[in-house]
This record gives structure tokens, sequence and C-alpha cells, in this order.
């Protein structure tokens, strides 16, 4: 696919949803970062795939406190790939060890 223009829709989708939002902590906007990130670590761009990886781990722990939570857990895991890919190796074990500590406290020791 057109890695671009699929960037470019999702960049307006996320302009609208924060224009609906107010530009206030939101699930979606979040999602929408999220899905941001993905687009730009395909198109090779780590360093905006950090700065979307950052912004919605950010309102994710706004909306979420300190309460652990799957989408936290998530953004958190992939912020640790992300910097163990760029070599910053301390601070993806922090990444990695937080999400793990989360999905353990949410899940156990079971199978999800």
């Amino acid at each position: 696919g057109d890695l671009t223009q699929a960037k470019l829709q999702l960049e307006e989708s996320l302009r609208m949803k924060r224009s609906l939002h107010e530009d206030r902590n939101h699930p979606v906007i979040a999602a929408t970062l999220h899905a941001l990130d993905l687009l730009s670590l395909q198109a090779g761009d780590l360093k905006k795939a950090r700065e979307y990886l950052d912004e919605s781990l950010r309102m994710k722990r706004c909306l979420h406190g300190d309460t652990d939570h799957p989408d936290v857990a998530t953004t958190l895991r992939e912020l640790g790939r992300l910097t163990r890919e760029v070599g910053d190796l301390k601070q993806a074990k922090q990444h990695l060890d937080e999400s793990l500590r989360m999905q353990l406290s949410l899940h156990g020791d079971k199978d999800h």
C-alpha cells in the first residue's frame, strides 16, 4: 500500500478528532497516535514514531491514572521495542520491564 497516503489520511483523522474532542485527552486520539506510530515505523521514520508513542503514552496515563491498563502496557511495550531499535537499551529495558509488570498485574501467569 501507499504509506505516505495512509499517513496523510490518518494525520487528517487525528486533526479532526483533536478538534472534535477539543484537544482533551481521549482514548480515540491516543489510539490514532498509536496507529500513526506504526505507519511511521513502516516508513522508517523512527523519530516521528517515537513522538507519536510518547504522546500516546502520556495521554493514556492521564486517562487511566496510576491504574494498570492493557493500553498503557501495550504502548510501553512498543516504546521498548522502538528504543531498543534505536540503540537506547537502558530506556528499552525500563519500558519493557514496566510493560511486563503491568501485564502480570493484569493477567497473572494465565495465558491471554
